[in-house]
């Protein structure tokens, strides 16, 4: 059965409202902070327990946030409960950006059961009822990994399951948060109550739908390549029929990059450090040893056998682009290294990448805008029109660069510019319109193409 979202700010009201509902029948439900099992107490029994969570959506930018109840032995399950007290158990790794999330925490022995998952950078929270996903049980002494939630939109609501693909944590862990390794070795339990539900199919049906195609990239032969969520390659012959074709991971792909290698026509990158490659005539993906390639999530990838191959790499803050001579198994080492502003509310700030046939590039929130030649092997960095903030940013592979930029305190609208030289020089454009939706494209023929609105000054 599917669920919807639910925004977050109208929870908190109902939530304050509680004295007037619901604490006439059994209280307000107090919110406990699960313990991290760095910092247990010698005398504490209780046990480590790890999951984690990827999001098939647009809706949310990851979980970060589980509440969890304590099953009371005895009691009747039913769909809705009345709670006296919510474990709250916070994301581990903020440096994880992206779909996937992973959760640590510490835990009585006990039976438990999952009640909401929280993006609170979204505004977003999922109910969750046990039903399908069921309940898990904790034992003294004796650590839990529950292997992976998948949440993915489908039949008009969300839907939740737990994944078949990524049963143990393990990995994640290793490479993510080391310190907890020791906890979760093999000799940890699975954690749930039950097997996996025989009609929880939840994981299949997001691998068969991946959201969203990032990075489209036309093949050298007219084919057009997308990456997307679920570990999934977004494919469409030169007929125009569309294909998917999955890794073996679930992770989110950020970028697709042609290359001429002997085993591979197309290489894609994403999350939690994903490298694969797709042979030809091959509708599989294989992973490509990432060598001493440190951990984190990486946005683009660009290069050749002769002047090497070039990663942007992003971990939290921090942006680098690495280098090495070659792709499998290669000896990776940073060329370039930033920081990536934001701010406590809202976030990392905003950040698009870019690669073409010599360089590979970037531009932040702030207006600096960089690129790494391969042959020179040199970082150029230059600035939006007047320095100012960006609020969109497209590159095309002849070096038109068209932005948006946040208007002045006096204006209501972002304005627009092209650049036709790598954006050292940026030329105004006057629109009709005055809701500017995205940059303008310059099409081939001189003509510009752009996506805009009506304003009414009288409304």
């Amino acid at each position: 059965m599917p669920y919807s979202f639910s925004n977050l700010k109208a929870r908190r009201s109902a939530v304050a409202a509680c004295g007037l509902s619901v604490l006439l029948l059994s209280g307000c439900a107090v919110n406990t902070s699960v313990v991290d099992p760095l910092k247990m107490s010698a005398q504490s029994g209780d046990s480590p327990v790890v999951l984690s969570i990827t999001s098939n959506t647009k809706d949310i930018y990851g979980f970060n946030t589980i509440k969890l109840r304590r099953v009371v032995a005895g009691e009747q399950r039913s769909d809705f409960k009345l709670v006296s007290e919510n474990l709250v158990m916070k994301k581990v790794e903020s440096a994880m950006a992206g779909d996937t999330s992973l959760f640590i925490g510490a835990l009585p022995p006990g039976e438990y059961e999952f009640i909401e998952l929280i993006d609170t950078r979204a505004n977003k929270l999922l109910r969750v009822y046990s039903t399908i996903v069921g309940s898990f049980q904790i034992e003294a002494g004796k650590s839990a990994d529950l292997g992976r939630l998948i949440v993915t939109r489908g039949n008009f609501g969300v839907q939740y399951g737990r994944s078949a693909q990524v049963a143990s944590n393990a990995e994640l862990i290793r490479r993510f948060a080391p310190d907890y390794s020791a906890m979760f070795s093999a000799a940890a339990s699975l954690g749930w109550s039950t097997p996996r539900h025989a009609r929880d199919d939840v994981e299949q049906f997001a691998r068969a739908h991946p959201a969203g195609a990032e990075c489209v990239t036309e093949m050298p032969d007219g084919r057009v390549a997308a990456a997307s969520r679920m570990g999934a390659v977004l494919m469409r012959s030169t007929q125009g029929l569309w294909k998917i074709i999955n890794a073996q991971t679930v992770e989110s792909l950020s970028c697709v990059f042609p290359v001429d290698l002997p085993n591979a026509e197309l290489i894609a990158v994403g999350e939690s450090g994903s490298l694969l490659r797709k042979a030809r005539d091959s509708d599989k993906l294989f992973p490509v040893d990432a060598g001493n390639l440190p951990p984190g999530n990486l946005l683009r990838i660009g290069g050749n056998s002769n002047d090497g191959w070039y990663v942007m790499h992003r971990k939290g803050d921090e942006l680098n682009i690495f280098h090495a001579n070659q792709l499998d198994a290669g000896d990776w080492r940073s060329v370039y290294h930033t920081t990536v502003p934001g701010s406590w509310l809202h976030g990392p700030g905003l950040l698009w990448t870019w690669q073409d046939a010599g360089r590979i590039g970037y531009a932040l929130e702030s207006g600096l805008i960089g690129e790494f030649d391969y042959r020179t092997g040199k970082l150029t960095e230059r600035f939006s029109p007047h320095k100012k903030n960006l609020t969109e940013f497209t590159h095309q592979a002849n070096g038109t660069e068209s932005v948006l930029v946040a208007a002045g305190l006096a204006g209501r609208f972002p304005d627009a510019y092209v650049s036709r030289d790598r954006g050292q020089n940026w030329t105004t454009i006057v629109s009709p319109f005055k809701v500017l939706m995205s940059p303008v494209a310059p099409l081939n023929d001189g003509r510009l193409l752009m996506e805009a609105g009506m304003y009414n000054e009288g409304a």
